[in-house]
């Protein structure tokens, strides 16, 4: 036991410092950075602040308006690509031909950068006078929205956007569970007379918890912090209605310079996304205890 503790640390060991210099060092700095004042327009005027920064948080309208368009945002995304990325799994599991060509098209989305994806989605389909999607929606007679730069269609389209991106993660994650269960359960219930939906929902989903769970946590920590999609499809606009926490964060410090002040909303940030997540781990631990 001793050997294989010291082993896993000799090769665990050097990620692991290289994970506290790129996450523990910037959070340190922000942390300390966040009960400051301290301004880009006049630096040599940093002072401590204490909680001031904090306080001002919760009274500031944007700040929490941009919380709850994140957590809509993040709910909607998660929720969907989860069900979706399940959905096509479960569909890939059956024998049909070009089974493995569909299997690498469904992962295309997941391989292009975000920038690219947002790009492509707003110039070739989201544009109001050029675009693929008012295109079809004037053939059928129907007068198609501004996708980008109206309410709600421009919060449909950062949700959209970043379901497509993200579900072939939860397709794979999904179908490589799948791959791995024991078809002899399966073969055991269908001869007692289970249904394919019983089958999914007795036997499938209880098993694949474990990774689901670590898929959601993953889909939330990324969702949480998403900036580059939301800036380059709507920047935060029409009237801060998709303005999420990451880009009034980028506002905040980059616009506004007010860099005590932003640090302090990406804290916030940082507590509740870990929250989050620390409810899903506890439910899980609490779901295999009783298991």
């Amino acid at each position: 036991m001793r050997r294989d503790t010291r082993d896993a640390f000799f090769y665990i060991g050097p990620s692991m410092i290289v994970l506290m210099i790129i996450a523990a060092v910037p959070l340190a700095v922000a942390l300390g950075t966040s009960v400051t004042n301290w301004d880009l327009h006049r630096p040599e005027a940093r002072e401590f602040v204490g909680l001031d920064n904090y306080i001002r948080l919760f009274r500031d309208d944007r700040f929490t308006s941009s919380i709850a368009v994140t957590i809509a945002f993040t709910t909607v995304s998660v929720g969907v690509s989860m069900v979706g990325g399940f959905v096509l799994a479960l569909m890939t599991q059956r024998n049909f031909p070009l089974k493995n060509v569909v299997r690498a098209l469904l992962t295309i989305p997941m391989i292009t950068t975000p920038v690219v994806s947002a790009t492509m989605f707003r110039v070739f389909f989201m544009d109001p006078d050029r675009g693929l999607l008012n295109w079809f929606l004037g053939v059928l007679g129907i007068s198609g929205p501004a996708w980008v730069a109206s309410w709600p269609w421009a919060f449909v389209a950062i949700c959209a956007v970043q379901t497509w991106f993200m579900t072939p993660f939860v397709f794979l994650i999904s179908d490589a569970s799948m791959a791995s269960l024991p078809q002899s359960v399966f073969d055991a219930a269908k001869m007692d007379g289970a249904t394919y939906r019983q089958r999914v929902v007795r036997l499938v989903l209880p098993m694949l918890r474990d990774p689901l769970i670590f898929a959601a946590i993953f889909r939330i920590t990324i969702d949480y912090r998403m900036f580059d999609t939301i800036y380059v499809l709507t920047r935060g606009g029409p009237a801060r209605y998709t303005e999420v926490l990451s880009v009034w964060v980028y506002n905040r410090a980059l616009r506004s310079f007010d860099i005590g002040y932003a640090n302090a909303g990406s804290v916030v940030m940082a507590v509740i996304v870990a929250a989050v997540c620390l409810l899903l781990v506890l439910y899980n631990y609490r779901k295999r205890e009783i298991s």
